[in-house]
């Protein structure tokens, strides 16, 4: 069936082509405040024994990771520990094939397979994370992170063809469990964690959790800082023997001295070779944020394999922003051309979710087949406030001799706002795996969604909108197995036809084909896989009405397409060695474009990205010494600004682990990141700012209690 779309907006876009209209968890209107925008190993047998991996809850059936036809990932607590992997930001960096821009939209943004990731579950409930200005997300709170890579309109309806993540958040425990850590490391980061959990009567049917997190910390640029405290608090009820109600909230306050300017670059494009620590902003900048999450769910056994389960997750988000930064592309000859620039904003974000389904197998023709058939809902809400600086700031700059002390704090006027952005979307879904013959199943499902935003002057609607998936599994013997998958999502579009009509959304269709084995006794998952996005519709200027200033009329047959190679190996070796590590080949171009066809499409994203992390347990003082040790390597890659291009060639970087096991209940580890100090930028923006340096060499030493 296909989409009917409505618009009450008369006004031609203004300006080459803007933001497209975000889908639910990622509409909020791109105001001023916006920066300059950047636009698995291969299979081996091993031997040995181990524990078989929690199957993924991201697909919602019962699955394993060798059962779900695309790629997937899964880190853990245990690796999470491991790597000091403290924030969502840290464990994106770490996972395969995924590149991390900081300072996308005032917050941190995340590709995959050359698209932006903007479908983010909590306990696979749709919910609004990566939107403009919002807050880092601290690990401290979840069990696991659980990444598909490719489309997901299944699930989520709207969205890119990049990867779906959903934070597995962690429950009540059945018997008493206490974990806590302090934690030491460079530019004077501390923080400190306790997690408290178990039964609240004695027959153990009323069970709780109770997790807290604070952190101080500085950066290796000067100046900057970040105070952060995290409380999350979950409940559950046996309100039967098949029945479990569940209800909790988060928690977080988080207060900054941000550095929003980064470092520019020449006119030409050149690095300045200014120093790592080199803090171009005010010392009076400030980002703060104050977000809390209410969830709770209800899940219930009908016997013979069946489940029903309804969750909900309510959101409420405030943010404000006042900064003051260099921005402007730097002169060779005279060292000038930056200028200070800032301005102060508030964002006010409310986010509402509800996710209902059903499922369990069935005997059709004298084999088992499992069966899923829900429905979600999402509504957000997002404003903007501005205020002026009083008196307005247009400082010239230095950024050879800056002095982040050396200008005054403006005051601020009147916050205003164009009004409030409202977001719904809805939809039903259903899919079947069935099993056809002994060594082959087939995933069949389909999702019709509903979408509508209101935003001040417009409102679009796009109703319905289907989303089809496939994919056949073949297993070759117990261990390994061969899979081929097609998955779509859609993109809803802002910019304008001649008529003042949005265009249809962007189509985006993900091709996938690979194999996957489970080795040492399940323990160790392997992959290698093959695919390829197209996504079609996309919005190009209108031939027939050039651009008249800053007013452009656009059409629809834009076409990018992404092609790549994955491999990936995660779990346990052996008892005592783990590994997880991933290979990512994937290049991307226009293929349909009048004025870009041909050239690179995300070039921001590397050609290779190879990350590898291992930890083993040496045979000697009954296994109490630990190693581990990490490599990340990745290709060079190109950002383009106006007329020039900026580059950052490979890089290659290592980390170091010790940890020691003083008794079972105590441990303590150091972690030595970048060991060799390998001098990089992590992002490449323009020429006039935002250009952000990789960390330096650093350490942190974390002592740990296990009760």
């Amino acid at each position: 069936m296909r989409k009917q779309v409505k618009t009450r907006a008369a006004r031609p876009r203004q300006g080459m082509a803007r933001v497209g209209q975000w889908p639910l968890w990622l509409a909020v209107a791109a105001g001023p405040a916006m920066a300059e925008d950047a636009p698995s190993l291969p299979a081996v047998t091993v031997s040995g024994e181990g524990v078989p991996q929690e199957a993924p809850t991201v697909a919602k059936l019962p699955l394993t990771v060798r059962e779900i036809p695309q790629s997937v990932t899964v880190i853990g607590q245990e690796q999470m520990r491991e790597q000091n992997l403290q924030s969502l930001d840290d464990v994106m960096q770490h996972a395969t094939g995924i590149t991390v821009q900081p300072y996308q939209l005032l917050t941190t943004a995340y590709y995959a397979r050359g698209f932006k990731v903007d479908s983010f579950e909590q306990d696979g409930v749709p919910v609004l994370m990566g939107n403009m200005a919002a807050s880092p997300q601290d690990m401290a709170v979840y069990e696991r992170v659980e990444i598909l890579r490719g489309a997901n309109g299944l699930m989520h309806g709207a969205g890119n063809p990049a990867a779906t993540v959903n934070l597995v958040r962690k429950r009540p425990q059945r018997e008493f469990s206490f974990n806590g850590s302090v934690s030491a490391g460079s530019w004077d980061r501390y923080r400190a964690e306790a997690d408290l959990g178990g039964p609240l009567n004695d027959s153990g049917s009323v069970r709780g959790r109770i997790v807290s997190a604070v952190e101080d910390r500085g950066y290796f640029y000067d100046v900057a800082d970040q105070q952060s405290a995290l409380l999350y608090a979950i409940g559950e009820v046996d309100l039967g023997p098949q029945t479990v109600l569940s209800a909790g909230v988060q928690t977080q306050r988080i207060r900054s001295t941000t550095n929003m300017a980064g470092v520019p670059r020449y006119k030409d494009g050149g690095d300045i070779g200014l120093s790592r620590s080199t803090y171009l902003d005010a010392a009076w900048d400030r980002f703060n944020w104050d977000t809390t999450r209410v969830f709770a769910d209800l899940e219930h056994r009908f016997g013979q394999g069946w489940t029903a389960k309804v969750s909900a997750n309510y959101l409420t988000a405030d943010s404000n922003l006042k900064y003051a930064g260099a921005y402007g592309a730097i002169d060779r000859q005279t060292g000038l051309g930056s200028r200070l620039m800032g301005g102060a904003y508030k964002f006010d974000n409310t986010q509402a979710s509800v996710d209902a389904y059903v499922s369990g197998p069935i005997q059709l023709f004298g084999r088992r087949h499992e069966l899923l058939l829900g429905g979600n809902a999402q509504r957000t809400t997002s404003e903007q406030y501005t205020g002026m600086f009083t008196p307005a700031l247009n400082v010239p700059v230095n950024v050879f001799d800056r002095d982040p002390h050396g200008v005054p704090e403006p005051g601020v006027g009147p916050y205003t706002s164009p009004g409030e952005t409202r977001l719904k979307q809805q939809g039903v879904y259903g899919m079947g795996r069935f099993s056809l013959a002994d060594p082959v199943t087939l995933v069949l499902g389909g999702r019709m969604s509903w979408w509508n935003q209101t935003a001040p002057g417009a409102r679009q609607q796009i109703d319905p909108e289907f989303t089809p998936y496939g994919g056949l599994i073949v297993d070759l013997n117990s261990q390994w197995s061969l899979y081929g998958s097609y998955a779509q999502v859609f993109q809803p579009q802002s910019q304008l036809t001649r008529e003042g009509k949005p265009l249809d959304p962007v189509t985006g269709t993900n091709y996938e084909a690979g194999v996957k084995g489970e080795l040492a006794g399940g323990a160790l998952n392997v992959s290698l896989a093959v695919f390829q996005i197209l996504q079609k519709d996309r919005a190009i200027q209108d031939p027939d009405w050039p651009c008249v200033g800053n007013n452009c009329y656009y059409v629809q047959g834009g076409e990018v397409r992404s092609r790549g190679i994955e491999a990936e190996a995660n779990g346990q070796i052996t008892p005592h060695w783990s590994v997880a590590g991933g290979y990512t080949f994937n290049t991307s171009k226009y293929v349909k474009d009048p004025i870009s066809n041909g050239q690179p499409f995300a070039s921001f994203t590397p050609k290779h990205i190879f990350r590898v992390w291992t930890n083993y347990a040496l045979p000697v003082l009954d296994r109490r010494l630990s190693v581990g040790g990490g490599v990340q390597m990745q290709s060079g890659y190109s950002t383009v600004s106006g007329p020039v291009t900026l580059r950052q060639g490979g890089v290659t970087l290592v980390d170091l682990r010790a940890a020691y096991r003083v008794d079972k209940h105590v441990t303590v580890a150091l972690n030595l990141n970048n060991v060799f100090d390998r001098g990089y930028y992590q992002s490449l923006s323009g020429t006039s700012w935002n250009n952000r340096y990789g960390e330096p060499r650093n350490a942190m030493l974390t002592l740990r209690a296990q009760y």
